[in-house]
């Protein structure tokens, strides 16, 4: 399980900084911030899905939870969403440390 989670972490952290990149080259071209927001990556990657997910959001768990909660979620830029969720697998999936035992003796 494991090793899933670190393989998932590695290919969100890779996505992740591609689309810092793709935001970095536009802010050098522009010379000014921009950030592409998580819903626009989305967009062009995969048309039609965000309306999609929208629907099935609404009518199947609770309308409250796409307007307030994801649309929050898809307006931060898609290097920093995708990025925490990387962040967050890693360390689900990171080994656990061993513990010794220190005796008083030791000191």
């Amino acid at each position: 399980m494991r090793v899933v989670l670190r393989i998932l972490a590695a290919a969100f952290l890779a996505l992740s900084v591609v689309l810092l990149v793709a935001d970095g080259t536009a802010m050098l071209a522009a010379n000014a911030f921009i950030a592409t927001p998580l819903a626009a990556t989305i967009a062009s990657l995969f048309p039609g899905t965000l309306e999609t997910v929208q629907l099935a959001v609404q009518d199947n768990v609770h309308p409250l939870l796409w307007e307030p909660t994801l649309t929050t979620l898809l307006a931060w830029p898609g290097w920093a969403v995708i990025g925490a969720v990387g962040l967050l697998l890693a360390l689900l999936g990171r080994s656990r440390s061993r513990r010794r035992m220190v005796s008083i003796d030791q000191f």
